[in-house]
């Protein structure tokens, strides 16, 4: 599989709660660096005052202005885990005093319908690592003034490929880390970025999305803990770091949406791919495969050695 490089990413994230976003943003950065990737725009799947600013904030620290944008159409008052922090102690353009004025981020769907218009025909990966609402939002927006295309056409003409943190596939896997009771292995059972979403969004998103989708089953990125004792070898003023501090206090974590963003801009390299058909959500909001030529979705399967795979992700954040 060949990808013109560098890959263009745009990335909608649910940065804020959990660090394995904040951990995946500096890693896409560092790919950047090294002229793997491209940052064309970064997106949240909610809004809060704090969300904004926490992710100008990381993108300047690695000396990047790109388009920012949330999606208001659900809104929250909260801090998260460590958005509130990384906000306050920042430069950022988008700081909280900015919520509800003009000099507020824009919205989700603003920043990803002008960034893809403005794109080359079939040049972007969109890399999703958050709830799917922003996928959905986009797959049914209408002609505007920066595109007379649908979300659909506008998905179809300039997204070459979509790689989504979500979703469970694997009917026997031990879980060393979350055990669901099962002594023989995980039952499939729901992944909270699909459960997250909620109904219809999370089957707008997945079944009818058109053109490839991969997804990066939470299993995974469990099993790939990275980002231990970041924070006391972080250069100075990183706020990467101080999110794995207050997360867990530098202690790693679990690299969940990692692997979507190492697969964007590295296909084909660490996994292996499920043939393509068609994902369903089903009233549980667990994913399923099934036939399809209509589809092109299909979702990640093991390659390399999960040890090699931490290394890499580890060495990248650490400018290697």
């Amino acid at each position: 599989m060949e990808y013109k490089k560098p890959v263009k990413i745009v990335f909608d994230t649910d940065i804020g709660g959990d660090c394995d976003d904040a951990g995946t943003l500096a890693m896409l950065h560092r790919l950047c660096d090294k002229g793997e990737a491209e940052l064309l725009a970064v997106t949240h799947c909610y809004a809060s005052p704090y969300v904004a600013g926490c992710i100008d904030a990381i993108n300047k620290f690695y000396g990047r202005s790109v388009p920012v944008g949330i999606n208001y159409d659900l809104p929250r008052e909260s801090r998260g885990v460590y958005a509130g922090a990384l906000c306050d102690h920042f430069e950022n353009d988008y700081p909280a005093k900015t919520w509800g004025t003009e000099k507020a981020a824009p919205d989700t769907l603003t920043v990803l319908r002008k960034t893809l218009a403005g794109a080359e025909d079939g040049s972007v990966t969109l890399v999703v690592t958050g709830a799917l609402n922003s996928m959905a939002k986009l797959l049914r927006s209408d002609p505007d003034e920066f595109s007379l295309l649908s979300g659909e056409e506008l998905i179809k003409q300039k997204i070459a490929r979509t790689v989504v943190m979500g979703g469970r596939f694997f009917e026997s896997w031990p879980m060393v880390i979350y055990p669901d009771g099962n002594v023989n292995g995980n039952p499939v059972t729901w992944e909270w970025n699909v459960k997250g979403t909620g109904m219809p969004d999370a089957r707008v998103a997945v079944e009818d999305w058109p053109g490839e989708l991969v997804l990066a089953s939470y299993e995974l990125g469990s099993y790939i803990k990275t980002m231990v004792g970041y924070p006391n070898r972080a250069p100075k003023g990183d706020p990467v770091a101080l999110a794995y501090e207050i997360h867990n206090h530098g202690t790693g974590r679990c690299s969940w949406d990692q692997t979507a963003m190492l697969e964007a801009v590295r296909p084909g390299v660490y996994w292996n791919y499920h043939k393509f058909g068609r994902i369903t959500v089903d009233d549980e909001f667990v994913t399923h495969w099934e036939a399809s030529e209509e589809h092109r979705h299909t979702y990640m399967l093991p390659k390399a050695d999960y040890e090699d795979i931490r290394k890499v992700m580890d060495d990248l954040i650490d400018g290697k």
